[in-house]
């Protein structure tokens, strides 16, 4: 059973600091995440000694004793605080995270042994002749090749390594490339599971809207019933949502400056001139003291003797995986409406979550969740089979020794990731959403955009979630709004860019995690070089929330809602 939530005031923010601090100066993640989890136990022990949970003794509650005896007993909630993490508390989360991981990693393994790597390694080779041309071909990639952000950061880092690496691009030039056209470019793909997403985060902050009593009557269509019972009507809020999308300016900064660097317009700074000065001397893409996040297994295996390189090889899998993922998210054989009105409850079960569009005839078109582990399952399956026929793959021990090694590859990936949605589990239950609310009162329209995104920024950066960060802000941010006469759209690109600059830059965003795995950068080494490029993105997109907050009216908008 989960915990219930306290408000922990200042000290919601411990271990989400711990676990960044620990990360940066120990250079290891892991022992940052867990010491940050583990934290959280005698923080909520101490603060609330007499839960069920916690067990101290009533007779002892309200003392010193109690509290320290509480700190103790918290420690016993370690275990409870990862397994209702939102990676293992939803089925939707399982499946398409952890199975797509270890699928797409299976996958990875075959396209390595069968060749399809290699031949996609040579056709790249063709156009490319130059570190310049490798740099252009991972940016293009990044953005060509995308279904969702799990996807593009698990495929196109280990299509892209051979080819970067064959003309001396440091591994952690093309994580930043990876990582840059992952959650960026989602936060503009309507289609995939974070249009469905945004949708619900923005019905759950017009619900709260109208608890308060705060929403405007104009948009009173937007939310049915009152009170406790209310709910969003999310078929109305599409037209919101896409006016958002334009308002998204750090998504759309960070897209054009990747490319600007890819291009060699804009200049390797810092952390990644370093880098690309010693790989382009000959130094490595790798620095000699760094820990490549990426299993031997898979950086080491090699071709199988009667494979044949082949593109094709390669298109294969990731087509049926595109097609499969499409297709479940637009296919329905029943124009049954699930809405939930909650929007904790919608952060981490979007594989209920369906949304009507009104059909044409007897079958009904509904836009959802992709569905990340079934379409990469069947492209799992798809890659096995054809490269049996084939032949590239001689027989079938060597074809599970190839998903097995692609398991092992991706392991460390997703125990970093377990410790992230951990720590995500941590600041919520902590209460980390009602000690941010207070920073908003009495401020003037122009320079609520803007306040919320470095707001948003923070929390993002330091739970390493843009969704739990959606799900703690849109209930804040667009009562505030409201109450304000914010310009709506504004607000919630501002918080929607906030969000992604954590998935973009924090140590612990499972995105940073998944470009630097596949991509075979140490993940630290990856975090700093990345860094200054998203502060320079973030400082521009900062700009332009206040020159816009104070500029666009309360009413303004690109498309009628």
């Amino acid at each position: 059973m989960a915990l219930e939530g306290i408000d922990a005031g200042v000290w919601s923010l411990v271990p989400a600091i711990l676990a960044i601090s620990l990360a940066w100066t120990t250079r290891d993640a892991l022992i940052g995440l867990f010491v940050g989890v583990a934290s959280t136990g005698p923080i909520y022990g101490a603060l609330r000694p007499g839960a069920d949970a916690v067990g101290v003794p009533p007779d002892l509650v309200g003392t010193p004793v109690g509290n320290a005896l509480g700190a103790l007993f918290g420690l016993k909630l370690i275990p409870t605080l990862v397994a209702t993490a939102p990676l293992f508390s939803s089925a939707w989360y399982v499946e398409n995270v952890l199975l797509a991981i270890f699928a797409i990693g299976g996958m990875i393994g075959l396209m390595i042994r069968a060749g399809a790597i290699q031949g996609v390694l040579q056709a790249l080779t063709d156009w490319a002749d130059s570190p310049a041309d490798a740099e252009k071909a991972a940016y293009i990639a990044g953005i060509a090749v995308h279904i969702d952000d799990y996807f593009n950061c698990l495929v196109v880092g280990s299509m892209m390594r051979p080819l970067t690496d064959k003309y001396n691009v440091s591994r952690a030039k093309l994580a930043y490339y990876v990582d840059s056209a992952g959650s960026p470019a989602a936060r503009l793909a309507f289609y995939s599971t974070w249009g469905a997403a945004l949708i619900g985060f923005i019905g759950g902050g017009l619900t709260e809207a109208q608890r308060q009593n705060v929403l405007p009557e104009n948009m009173g269509g937007f939310v049915q019933g009152t009170g406790e019972s209310a709910s969003a009507v999310t078929a109305e809020i599409w037209p919101l949502f896409f006016n958002s999308l334009f308002f998204g300016f750090y998504s759309w900064i960070a897209l054009v400056l990747a490319g600007l660097v890819a291009w060699q317009v804009f200049p390797n700074i810092f952390g990644m001139g370093r880098e690309e000065s010693r790989a382009r001397s000959g130094g490595g893409v790798v620095g000699p003291d760094q820990d490549p996040m990426i299993s031997e297994e898979i950086d080491e295996y090699e071709m199988s003797p009667t494979a044949d390189p082949d593109w094709r090889n390669f298109a294969v899998p990731v087509a049926t995986m595109i097609l499969v993922g499409l297709g479940a998210m637009f296919w329905r054989g029943s124009p049954v409406v699930t809405v939930p009105g909650e929007a904790s409850n919608l952060l981490f079960a979007l594989g209920d979550y369906q949304l009507l569009i009104p059909p044409a005839g007897p079958w009904a078109f509904n836009i959802g969740g992709v569905k990340l582990g079934l379409a990469a399952t069947a492209a799992l399956v798809v890659a096995a089979v054809l490269y049996r026929l084939r032949g590239d793959i001689p027989s079938n021990d060597d074809a599970t020794d190839a998903m097995v090694r692609g398991f092992k590859g991706i392991f460390l990936a997703a125990l970093i990731l377990t410790l992230a949605s951990s720590i995500q589990n941590s600041v919520t239950v902590l209460g980390i959403s009602g000690f941010v609310t207070d920073w908003f009162r009495g401020v003037p329209a122009g320079l609520v955009p803007v306040l919320l995104f470095f707001a948003t920024a923070g929390i993002s950066f330091a739970d390493g979630s843009s969704w739990s960060t959606y799900g703690i802000m849109f209930p804040i941010a667009i009562p505030v709004a409201f109450t304000t006469g914010a310009n709506l759209p504004l607000v919630l690109g501002a918080v929607f860019s906030g969000g992604i600059f954590g998935d973009h830059s924090s140590p612990i965003s499972d995105t940073t995690v998944l470009a630097s795995s596949t991509s075979g950068s140490d993940h630290l080494v990856h975090v700093r070089t990345q860094i200054p490029y998203a502060v320079i993105t973030a400082t521009v997109a900062a700009v332009l929330f206040v020159l816009f907050g104070y500029v666009l009216p309360q009413g303004f908008e690109v498309i009628p809602y």
